[in-house]
C-alpha cells in the first residue's frame, strides 16, 4: 500500500470535518457540504482502491486511471471557475445598478 493511500483519507476526513463545522456555523450551505464531502470520499476511494479509477477509465474510454482522475479534476476546476465567473458577473451587475440608483 502506498503512503498516499494512507495520508489522503486522513486529509479528506479533516476537510469533511472542516466543511461540517463551517455548515454548523452557518458559513456553508448543506449542498456545499454534501458536494465537497462526496468529492473527498470519491477521491479517497480512488487513493485506497486505484482499480476503481481504472474501471471508470475503461467506461469513459480513457487509457489509464490517473488520466481519468486528472480529467475529472480538470472538469471540476473548469466548472468551479465558470460558476465563480457567473457569481462575479452577477455581483458586478448588481453593483452597477446600485451605483446608478445612487447617482
Amino acid at each position: 500500500m502506498y503512503l498516499y493511500a494512507l495520508i489522503f483519507p486522513v486529509i479528506a476526513l479533516i476537510a469533511i470535518i472542516w466543511f461540517i463545522t463551517r455548515y454548523l456555523k452557518g458559513k456553508n450551505s448543506f449542498f456545499t457540504v454534501l458536494l465537497w464531502s462526496l468529492f473527498w470520499i470519491v477521491f479517497s476511494l480512488f487513493a485506497i482502491f486505484p482499480e476503481i479509477s481504472m474501471t471508470f477509465a475503461r467506461i469513459f474510454g480513457v487509457t489509464s486511471g490517473l488520466d481519468f482522475i486528472i480529467i475529472l479534476v480538470f472538469v471540476i476546476l473548469v466548472y468551479t471557475v465558470l460558476k465563480l465567473y457567473f457569481i462575479v458577473d452577477n455581483m458586478q451587475n448588481n453593483l452597477n445598478k446600485v451605483v446608478k440608483e445612487i447617482a
